[in-house]
């Protein structure tokens, strides 16, 4: 696909950004097309996983439970103690791998890192649990000035997990808050996939944040068999930066049309790049009603390998990513066509790599003569 001139709409229909295609032939054999859902290949090792320290959690096979939460400054300082000493009499006691992710490298939109927790069995976990609510705990009596409060802590859980939790009609949540008195919220998800990423918060007495984080961390025990539950505790969203926008996007946090900072990606892999940009991005961006468009212009030859047999191919694209896709002949340009995607801005973008992937097929099989 080649370059096209961009253009951009704001004040009516949805804004349209043209995009432009792989500009080199692909030189090896490409993964099929079933592939991208994770059948038929393993993903290589060494890959990058989110950043780490205090232990590197990343690392290493992942353990057979785990479990992320939010440490704000004060409680991260806690749980590392000094020179590591907390931290590391935790992972003695608890037998279990405990990392956080670097100083300055905070969950989307607070001033938390993120500490994940790997223990072999649901034993050993509760021993962690128990030791991070007794954490909790102790930076809320140095800070309360003699004032009794709720303590509060904020957990990680994958999108699969988030149904046990709540529970038929609410049923498991309203039984837990009755019973503990605790306040519990469940925020939307930042994605769509089952290992997407979902934020509780709990907040009440030590004994009540240690019987919810235990009802929250069995449901996310139970999905340890599930295939993207190793990836799910190896990464995380992280992003260099305080609260905000992660630290990528600088704004005033009001409507469109403000001032923006961009930081620096080009030490970033592509796929950082685009996680971290995504994000970064504030809700009246991911949510205008409007909708995107993006458009390329792809060769004619290459036309049947993206549709595919029956259309399945776009027909599979858009069924994944919940956009309209439509390929059209040019005027006067016999030897091309145009490709043509709409739909919310994330999906929008996902259907377009997606399709990008056939075109790299199509051209491949084209180049042996398939």
């Amino acid at each position: 696909p080649r370059l096209k001139a961009a253009s951009l709409r704001v004040p009516r229909g949805a804004p349209r950004v043209t995009g432009a295609g792989p500009r080199r032939a692909w030189r090896g054999r490409p993964a099929e097309f079933g592939e991208l859902h994770g059948v038929g290949r393993e993903m290589p090792k060494g890959g990058k996983s989110g950043k780490s320290r205090d232990g590197g959690g990343a690392g290493g096979d992942t353990l057979a439970c785990g479990l992320k939460v939010l440490a704000p400054i004060p409680l991260a300082a806690a749980i590392i103690g000094k020179g590591g000493s907390s931290i590391a009499k935790m992972r003695s006691n608890c037998k279990a791998r405990l990392s956080l992710t670097e100083h300055g490298d905070f969950y989307p939109s607070t001033d938390s890192r993120i500490l994940t927790a790997q223990t072999q069995d649901e034993e050993h976990m509760e021993e962690v649990i128990r030791e991070l609510v007794a954490k909790v705990a102790e930076v809320a009596q140095a800070d309360s000035n003699g004032i009794e409060a709720d303590l509060r802590l904020k957990v990680l859980v994958p999108r699969a997990a988030s149904g046990g939790i709540i529970g038929k009609g609410g049923a498991n949540v309203k039984e837990i808050r009755e019973r503990t008195n605790a306040k519990i919220s469940i925020a939307d998800t930042c994605g769509s996939g089952p290992g997407s990423d979902q934020l509780i918060s709990i907040s009440g007495t030590e004994e009540a944040l240690h019987i919810v984080l235990t009802e929250v961390s069995k449901q996310v025990q139970a999905l340890t068999e599930e295939p993207w539950f190793a990836t799910w505790v190896r990464t995380n969203s992280a992003t260099s930066g305080s609260s905000g926008y992660g630290g990528i996007l600088t704004s005033t946090g009001g409507p469109p049309g403000g001032n923006h900072s961009y930081g620096d990606y080009s030490r970033t892999t592509g796929v950082d790049t685009l996680t971290r940009v995504a994000h970064s991005l504030p809700p009246y961006v991911m949510e205008d009603s409007r909708g995107f468009a993006l458009s390329c212009v792809v060769p004619q030859r290459l036309v049947g390998g993206l549709i595919g047999r029956a259309g399945s191919g776009i027909k599979e694209v858009q069924n994944l990513t919940g956009t309209r896709i439509g390929i059209r002949d040019i005027p006067d340009d016999p030897d091309n066509c145009s490709m043509n995607i709409a739909g919310p801005l994330a999906n929008t973008c996902a259907a377009y790599m997606l399709m990008m992937r056939r075109y790299i097929d199509a051209e491949y099989q084209a180049s042996e003569g398939r």
